[in-house]
C-alpha cells in the first residue's frame, strides 16, 4: 500500500516535519520504495508552472518525435525544462518539506541529476511496465536489489493525477524483489496479470520512488496534456547513462548559478549552462 504523509497542524506551524514523520518517510521509502507528500507545494505555483509548460514547449505536444526529447511511450514524451521562470522557483526543485525526506532517505548528501516535465498527451496508451535507471551491477540482479537506495524520481503533477488525465500505477515493493527484475519486465505475460496501485494525486502533491522501482503511467482519456513535472535526486556519484543521450538532464540559464546561496550552487553541481 501506497502512504500518505501530510503536514500536521503542528508540524505546518514549525515549518518542518517532525522526526517521527521523517523515521516514518524513511522506512516507508526503504521498505515499500513509494510514498506521497501531500499539500507541499502553493496550488497557484502549479497552475502557473501548468501554463508555462503549456505555452513554452508547446512544439513538444504535436505528437510527432523530436531530436532532443525522449520517447518514453505512445503519445508521452521526456523533456527537459529550464530552471526558468516558474521552474526557478525553490518550491518546485528544492522544496523545504521534501528536503528533509530526502536527506533522510539518502541519510547523507544528494543532488539534483536531472528536471524536466513528462508530457502523455490525449489517448497516450498504458505505458509499459519499467523503472527509470539502468542498474548499478548489470547482470547482478540480486545484489542491485539489496542495495541501499541510489537514486529517488520525484513527480509533481501539474494537471492532476486521476483515472481520467491518467496517473502513475506503481508495484510498491518491487525495488527490493529480484524475481521482478529486468527479465520479467520484458515478459508481457508476466505484466498483463499484475495490477499495480493506481494512485489519484492532487496538484500541490507529489510522489516519490526509489529508481528501480516498477511503475507505468496510465492512459490519458482526457482531451488536454497530462504534463508530470519531474526531478531525479541521487547521491553524488550516481549517473543515469540510460535516459539522456538525446537531451541535457539538467540546464539551467547563464549566470543563473552565481545568484544562488551556497546549498542550491551544490544541489545543482551537474548543471548545464546555456
Amino acid at each position: 500500500m501506497i502512504i500518505r504523509i501530510t503536514p500536521s497542524e503542528t508540524e505546518r506551524n514549525a515549518h518542518a516535519f517532525s522526526n517521527a514523520t521523517l523515521d516514518k518517510a524513511s522506512h516507508c521509502m526503504r521498505m515499500e520504495g513509494v510514498l506521497i507528500l501531500e499539500d507541499i507545494v502553493n496550488p497557484a505555483l502549479i497552475f502557473e508552472a501548468r501554463q508555462a509548460f503549456t505555452q513554452r514547449y508547446d512544439r513538444y505536444l504535436d505528437g510527432g518525435e523530436h531530436d532532443d526529447a525522449l520517447e518514453v511511450g505512445g503519445r508521452r514524451s521526456m523533456i527537459t525544462v529550464d530552471l526558468a521562470p516558474p521552474f526557478d522557483q525553490r518550491e518546485l526543485f528544492a522544496n523545504l518539506w521534501l528536503f528533509p525526506v530526502l536527506t533522510a532517505v539518502f541519510k547523507g548528501d544528494f543532488v539534483l541529476g536531472a528536471y524536466g516535465v513528462v508530457s502523455s498527451l490525449p489517448g497516450a496508451p498504458r505505458q509499459h511496465i519499467h523503472a527509470d535507471g539502468g542498474y548499478l551491477f548489470p547482470g547482478q540482479w540480486g545484489l542491485n536489489y539489496m542495495l541501499p537506495i541510489a537514486a529517488v524520481t520525484v513527480a509533481i503533477p501539474l494537471l492532476e493525477m486521476n483515472n481520467v488525465h491518467g496517473t502513475t500505477a506503481l508495484w510498491p515493493g518491487s525495488h527490493r524483489d529480484e524475481t521482478r527484475g529486468p527479465k520479467l519486465n520484458r515478459d508481457e505475460r508476466r505484466d498483463s496479470v499484475e495490477v499495480g496501485e493506481e494512485p489519484l494525486v492532487r496538484e500541490g502533491s507529489c510522489v516519490l520512488w526509489d529508481y528501480r522501482l516498477r511503475h507505468s503511467g496510465t492512459p490519458n482519456r482526457s482531451a488536454v496534456p497530462r504534463p508530470l513535472l519531474y526531478s531525479m535526486y541521487c547521491r553524488p556519484w550516481f549517473v543515469d547513462h540510460e535516459n539522456y543521450r538525446k537531451q541535457a538532464p539538467l540546464r539551467v540559464p547563464k549566470g543563473f548559478l552565481a545568484d544562488l546561496p551556497e546549498d542550491l550552487r551544490r544541489l545543482l553541481v551537474r548543471a548545464q549552462e546555456g
